[in-house]
């Protein structure tokens, strides 16, 4: 029988740490680093539906549309997040491209579609309800736009002392997004999603 691990360890110290029942409306921390490890909220699967669904119309602005125009020694160029994955391939750098699909773009893809997946009933119908929210649980944990965005910024910070720069919307949309998926890593509890597993 599948349910909600007892135990779990904080994402930032490691420290083995008992799952008690919170609250409505109370977050658990952990008592080494105060890292936030879960939460007990209201959200109904509409809300979390309706955020999800925000996701996925952002995705195709935010993976496509230039994030930066830069005008340098007389050149014109500009980037996608899709594009700088690319150039990476090219410029034989398969390790860091691959880490940056993954984290900037599979993983946030795969946290919308499984919260997604879960909110609108389809993983019970289809049988996928324990898949669905492991997979769920390894996306949380890889999803890391803000990184990508803070070190988007720094380079950005770098290049206007030596090019002409423009921010595209696709940074705009980015930025959304990010704060989409922030909401949803803090908001989504999987614990009653794990009691319906426990019940079948």
């Amino acid at each position: 029988m599948a349910h909600s691990p007892r135990f779990i360890a904080c994402p930032s110290c490691d420290l083995l740490i008992e799952r008690t029942e919170l609250p409505l409306r109370r977050d658990a921390h952990c008592p080494r680093c105060r890292q936030h490890l879960y939460g007990r909220y209201s959200f109904r699967p509409s809300q979390l539906m309706a955020l999800t669904i925000t996701g996925f119309l952002l995705l195709p602005s935010a993976l496509l549309e230039p994030l930066l125009y830069m005008r340098l020694g007389g050149v014109n160029s500009q980037a996608s997040l899709l594009e700088g994955i690319h150039i990476l391939f090219v410029e034989h750098e398969p390790w860091v491209a691959g880490l940056v699909l993954w984290c900037a773009v599979l993983a946030p893809v795969g946290l919308l579609l499984g919260i997604f997946v879960l909110a609108s009933g389809i993983a019970r119908r289809w049988r996928i309800l324990p898949i669905t929210l492991k997979a769920v649980e390894v996306f949380r944990h890889w999803a890391m736009l803000e990184v990508y965005l803070v070190s988007f910024l720094v380079a950005l910070f770098k290049l206007v002392d030596i090019a002409e720069t423009h921010l595209g919307g696709g940074l705009l949309s980015l930025g959304i997004l990010m704060l989409l998926n922030l909401t949803l890593l803090i908001l989504f509890d999987p614990e009653p999603y794990w009691q319906k597993v426990s019940y079948e």
